[in-house]
């Protein structure tokens, strides 16, 4: 359904999207599981996930990071609270080790704006495809007239589509974040999609450089629910 009045699932979210090389790789979604997800899930974050990039699409054809893992919250409070400055103030050494490991790393602290497509089940879905990008002065309005009255109810009939937000970063760049999430991923050769994607619209953003990209679920967690992959 086509929520106008307040967001499903909180207002802040965290994205990181990274390269890794193959070594530390292999070791990176148990350091995930252990130790990111059950700390950040026990200060009260809603849901964690982590993704591989299985497309990429972009004005230049440049390639988006291979990595994106996410976290939603209540607001971006929680991001900027004692209990997650805490966890982020002392880090054992096998999170310091990740984190030197990071290629090419960009994080966002992302605040909804509505409206947004809402459904599906809490948590993360098992397919994300986002954009990042910026808006010129005298193409903003015009957009965002756009993305609420056509992009939206045209993307309310796209295969497996169950929730899609859209966010402002406060930390990060580009400012404009879209999460597109899916139970599937027919999405990807449906042509409504396709009619979708293709408006004239996305050409007039200031697109990041692999900003628009589809993912693929490898594991999440969320409160009260154990951790699947």
């Amino acid at each position: 359904m086509l929520n106008h009045d307040a967001p499903s699932r909180g207002t802040g979210v965290l994205a990181m999207f990274v390269d890794l090389a193959a070594e530390p790789l292999a070791e990176f979604r148990p350091w995930l599981a252990d130790d990111m997800f059950a700390a950040r899930l026990e200060i009260g974050f809603h849901a964690c996930a982590s993704y591989d990039l299985i497309g990429a699409e972009n004005v230049d054809n440049s390639p988006a990071q291979r990595h994106l893992t996410t976290y939603e919250m209540n607001s971006l409070g929680d991001l900027y609270g004692a209990p997650y400055q805490a966890l982020r103030r002392v880090r054992d050494p096998r999170d310091a080790h990740f984190h030197q490991q990071f290629q090419n790393p960009d994080r966002y602290t992302l605040s909804w704006t509505g409206p947004e497509i809402s459904g599906g089940d809490p948590g993360f879905a098992p397919f994300l495809h986002v954009d990042r990008f910026d808006l010129s002065a005298d193409q903003a309005q015009s957009f965002n007239i756009w993305f609420v009255t056509d992009y939206l109810p045209r993307c309310l009939n796209v295969s497996g589509l169950v929730r899609l937000r859209r966010f402002i970063a406060m930390e990060g760049e580009p400012a404009h974040f879209v999460m597109h999430e899916f139970n599937d991923d027919t999405f990807i050769d449906d042509p409504l999609w396709a009619e979708a994607r293709g408006a004239n619209q996305w050409q007039n953003v200031i697109a990041k450089p692999g900003g628009s990209a589809s993912y693929q679920r490898i594991i999440d967690a969320a409160r009260d629910k154990k951790l699947k992959s």
